[in-house]
């Protein structure tokens, strides 16, 4: 009898185990879902980008990581981590060797990136980013995309953004490199369009840092 209940006390212990792992990754598997997001406010103008400079600010933190919730939000204005040239879009692939942009590594590497992005009219826009290895988007503040851990090339989910009024919206994205191949690319659908592409240089801005060129 005795030998009977330890059976079946492990035989519970086994299962309510089971149930608890899949509980922890179930978070995890609806982030990775294709989701619709709206209530989003442009920060700027399509005028403003007379005051704008091309491409995204660029801060490079040289650590390997394994996921995107390793990398610290950093201030553009305030960190003392090293920042990089303006990166003017986003459909990279790198070899193994290769420099990822101008950080000088070709591993090891997170890179932040700040800036906006311009929405020239008002509809639905589909939303989706390659990356080898992990990515996450951010628009006015809410995660859009998201690929956090180490993996080869692939795509996100799509997403479908709900774009009230045209203008300048603020994005940032955190991509890091571990080792090997690397690929990071953004792609948009219009509204009213079939398919999506590569999102152009023309849609991406930032704020230069006072007296700084970038």
């Amino acid at each position: 009898m005795k030998i009977l209940k330890l059976i079946l006390w492990i035989s519970l212990m086994t299962f309510l185990a089971g149930v608890g792992q899949g509980l922890a990754a179930e978070p995890e598997l609806h982030a990775l879902q294709p989701f619709e997001i709206s209530g989003l406010t442009p920060a700027r103008a399509l005028s403003d980008d007379k005051v704008l400079k091309l491409g995204l600010s660029t801060i490079y933190i040289y650590k390997f990581f394994r996921h995107i919730d390793e990398m610290p939000v950093l201030d553009p204005k305030m960190t003392t981590e090293k920042a990089g040239n303006p990166i003017l879009f986003l459909n990279h692939h790198f070899g193994e060797k290769e420099l990822i942009f101008d950080s000088g590594v070709s591993q090891g590497i997170g890179i932040q990136m700040n800036g906006f992005l311009k929405f020239s009219e008002t509809g639905e826009y589909g939303m989706m980013a390659l990356s080898n290895d992990g990515i996450r988007v951010q628009i006015c503040g809410k995660t859009i995309l998201t690929d956090p851990k180490v993996h080869p090339d692939r795509f996100t989910p799509q997403a479908v953004l709900d774009i009230p009024k045209p203008g300048w919206y603020p994005v940032m994205i955190q991509y890091f490199q571990r080792k090997g191949t690397a690929a990071v690319e953004m792609h948009w659908k219009l509204p009213g369009k079939a398919d999506f592409s590569v999102i152009p240089a023309e849609a991406y801005a930032h704020e230069p840092i006072s007296g700084g060129s970038s």
